[in-house]
């Protein structure tokens, strides 16, 4: 498992760190069980807002990235949940934005942000 997960529960959200690289051939397992993760910890500490630091070296294909999505609920993610991802190398960002188009076009809450503040004002705001 080339990833950590750490987290902080506060007062109306939770805070999530993850950290690793994309292990080409196991993408899609990796990431789910690093999703599965937080919606376990979602459910564990009842909060459904979001906010999640990420910072993965390599890439998702177009195909694993659509795969995670699409199978969301399947590994525990609820459509009430609010997901701000703050991501501060520009190839990440750039190359997750797919991934909220797809998660909200799939009646999903997320949205990308480059800095934290701007990630934590959209995740309080209804």
């Amino acid at each position: 498992m080339p990833y950590t997960i750490e987290h902080s529960v506060l007062p109306k959200y939770l805070e999530v760190h993850i950290k690793g690289t994309i292990v080409p051939g196991k993408e899609l397992k990796e990431a789910i069980e690093r999703w599965a993760k937080v919606a376990e910890l979602c459910v564990k500490e009842d909060r459904h807002l979001i906010l999640a630091f990420m910072d993965l070296e390599g890439q998702h294909s177009l195909d694993s990235k659509f795969n995670l999505v699409d199978a969301a609920t399947s590994y525990g993610w609820l459509p009430e949940y609010k997901l701000s991802m703050v991501i501060k190398k520009e190839a990440l960002f750039n190359h997750l934005l797919f991934t909220e188009t797809v998660m909200n076009n799939l009646g999903f809450e997320m949205k990308i942000f480059r800095k934290k503040r701007d990630g934590k004002k959209w995740l309080f705001t209804e």
